[in-house]
């Protein structure tokens, strides 16, 4: 029994050694168990937004003919702007803090500084400048900070997310084929990415599952998530160090689905694993103390990186507005303390909840429902870590 349990941990010992900075920084993980029973339930367990945020604010973004939303996947909040982008209609939209528009990216075509779609999109806080990377065509470009198009460099790799960490880009290879690395570092330049680096960080491709939201972020620095995967990573001065391996007890993804061939669309549809099991998770941003992350696209967690405690949340109450939100979004600011939500009522029926079922809602929010239409922008909840 000894000699078996000394094996397990020098096996232990040799892949965590192996993702750190060469194995020799001392770098370890921490391995954590989450009760995630809630989110799993489908049951809304609702918790007032005070018991987790310190401060909240809901952002009507004014609506106009430059800045239709269809669709909110990402937040970036500075000192005097929100920034979204939008991935129903490639773009991305700048508000002031009370959401006055400003101007948006939005430049569809098969020329410089235009695109057909978008991909992902960071903000280089040090540069102060909107990083958009197209796939069609592949190539990275860059915006100042009032939208004024600056250059572009071509690519002949393929990414579906990227993250930014000072003078790097990270990426994640779209590429990768049976387990290959996809994650690799380029020069965070417009001038050229010839330089290239591959991180250690296999692909874990068993189905079309992505989990909505962001599977690689920078906050204090970027983290990462595989697909079908319970490790957070980080990324630290080149490489690539496994912070937390989170325990989901029976909604484990079994050893037994991992083996054989990867499933096709239908297939995966079929054995239904994102009901049943965590098949990823996305959004992990660090701030004060605590990891924020998505499940499957149910609700949130926050571990606690002092107690190694997990406390999961289906959902949480706005106790300004009395309504219930479950988007978690990925969200980015230079301080690291704001965390965005969309409601879980949806645009058409939010009037009718604010008037019947949220009654306990601020009087100045029921006044801007009531004069909200059906075709407006969606509102944003923007919370602030404690």
């Amino acid at each position: 029994m000894k000699t078996r349990l000394f094996l397990i941990v020098a096996c232990l010992s040799c892949v965590i050694g192996c993702h750190a900075k060469g194995g020799e920084d001392g770098a370890s993980v921490s391995f954590v168990h989450a009760d995630v029973r809630n989110l799993f339930s489908g049951e809304d367990h609702c918790v007032p937004d005070s018991l987790i945020f310190s401060k909240s604010r809901v952002i009507f973004f004014e609506t106009t003919e430059g800045a239709l939303l269809g669709d909110i996947s990402k937040v970036f909040v500075f000192e005097d702007r929100i920034a979204v982008y939008d991935d129903r209609s490639w773009k991305i939209c700048v508000f002031d803090t009370v959401g006055r528009f400003l101007f948006s990216i939005d430049r569809k075509g098969r020329g410089p500084g235009e695109y057909i779609k978008i991909r992902d999109c960071c903000f280089d806080y040090d540069r102060r400048q909107f990083v958009v990377y197209s796939d069609v065509p592949s190539k990275f470009m860059r915006f100042d900070y009032n939208g004024k198009f600056i250059g572009e460099v071509l690519t002949d790799e393929l990414f579906f997310q990227f993250a930014i960490a000072k003078d790097r880009l990270i990426c994640m290879d779209m590429r990768a084929q049976n387990g290959d690395d996809f994650l690799v570092e380029l020069p965070n330049d417009d001038r050229s990415l010839r330089q290239k680096k591959v991180l250690d960080l296999p692909l874990i491709d068993l189905g079309p599952f992505y989990p909505p939201g962001a599977l690689i972020q920078t906050s204090t620095k970027p983290y990462f998530a595989r697909r079908f995967a319970n490790t957070i990573y980080q990324y630290d001065e080149g490489a690539v160090v496994p912070r937390y391996r989170i325990d989901f007890g029976k909604y484990n993804l079994p050893e037994s689905l991992q083996k054989g061939d990867r499933l096709s669309d239908q297939e995966y549809l079929q054995r239904g694993w994102d009901r049943d099991y965590v098949t990823g998770l996305a959004n992990i941003k660090e701030s004060s103390g605590k990891l924020y992350f998505s499940v499957n696209n149910r609700g949130f967690c926050v571990l606690d990186t002092r107690t190694n405690e997990v406390k999961a949340f289906p959902m949480i109450l706005d106790t300004q507005t009395q309504i219930p939100c479950n988007g978690m979004l990925p969200t980015q600011d230079i301080g690291n303390k704001y965390i965005a939500f969309l409601p879980s009522v949806n645009q058409a029926s939010l009037k009718i909840y604010v008037e019947h079922v949220a009654k306990g809602a601020a009087p100045w929010f029921k006044e801007k429902i009531e004069r909200m239409k059906e075709d407006d922008n969606p509102i944003l909840f923007l919370y602030e870590v404690r």
